[in-house]
């Protein structure tokens, strides 16, 4: 699959082309732009915020700026996902607070909530591994948002998509040490509270999915008759990025990484689909890309 942060950018000719031919008037390349690049914005999304709906939104709201302002990019000054992640990056780190960020926590609170949620294994009718998977996946991306933006995007960047401390210090228009160092206390934080308290780090932790999960079910957690982040067969994280091992990755729990790797990479809902049709290739288009 493509991928926009492969250290190789083979795709950086193709969109200028694609760009130039959008500027002259050809929705069937607007589209192939858009398609291109809308999984990665809705994943990233989708991890700031831990909510479908609230990603949806994000990623029309980041679609919208990226084609009007496409009259705008400037080859000379550097790589088209460059200009065009840093938009992402902009709007995710300055939007408006959304409702799980509202009511989010600190790592310290996000341990005490598991703390109160009593073993209480699961006996219903449906399937315990879908339920497990669900909260795993859940957990962790609410674990996210014990991060404030910057470092939350930075990890989701880093440590998730595995992009690189070169294209992501553009990205985030800081230096490569210093996207490093944001990683790294990003990084620092998540696995401390990783290894401490999730099972399927150290067996010995107190959390464990499988034995909690009658009291997530209680305490609204999760729905035994309705998942919202598993999805079966569908492609995971690490199925889209090509992995190459981080000079720092001695700060990394091995384990810890596989499980944020093994999370889901979702396809744009097909009401995104149906609003990009309706938005950006109908007749009217061109006026949003007006140079005016």
């Amino acid at each position: 699959m493509f991928s926009p942060f492969e250290e190789r950018n083979t795709h950086s000719e193709d969109d200028r082309r694609l760009i130039g031919r959008i500027l002259d008037g050809s929705r069937a390349d607007l589209e192939k732009l858009v398609f291109r690049h809308q999984a990665w914005i809705y994943n990233i999304a989708l991890k700031m915020v831990a909510d479908p709906s609230d990603a949806e939104d994000i990623t029309q709201e980041i679609l919208i700026k990226v084609v009007t302002k496409l009259s705008g990019y400037d080859p000379q000054k550097g790589a088209f996902r460059t200009w065009l992640y840093r938009i992402v990056a902009n709007h995710v780190i300055n939007m408006k607070q959304r409702k799980n960020e509202r009511n989010h926590m600190s790592f310290e609170d996000h341990a005490r909530a598991i703390e109160r949620i009593p073993d209480d294994a699961y006996h219903g009718q449906a399937d315990n591994r879908v339920l497990v998977e669900e909260v795993k996946i859940k957990c962790w991306t609410a674990m996210l948002l014990c991060l404030d933006r910057r470092h939350r995007l930075v990890f989701i960047l880093g440590e998730i998509f595995d992009v690189k401390d070169s294209t992501g210090s553009e990205i985030l228009q800081v230096s490569p040490a210093n996207y490093r160092k944001i990683l790294s206390r990003g990084r620092n934080r998540i696995y401390n509270f990783m290894t401490q308290k999730c099972g399927l780090i150290q067996a010995d932790n107190p959390c464990h999915c499988s034995r909690k999960m009658g009291g997530f079910i209680k305490a609204g957690f999760a729905e035994a008759d309705r998942t919202i982040f598993y999805r079966e067969d569908v492609r995971k994280v690490k199925d889209v990025i090509r992995s190459h091992q981080h000079e720092f990755d001695q700060l990394c729990s091995p384990a810890t990484l596989q499980q944020f790797r093994e999370h889901p990479f979702y396809e744009v809902p097909g009401s995104i689909q149906q609003w990009i049709k309706a938005t950006f290739v109908s007749e009217g288009f061109r006026s949003l890309i007006s140079p005016d």
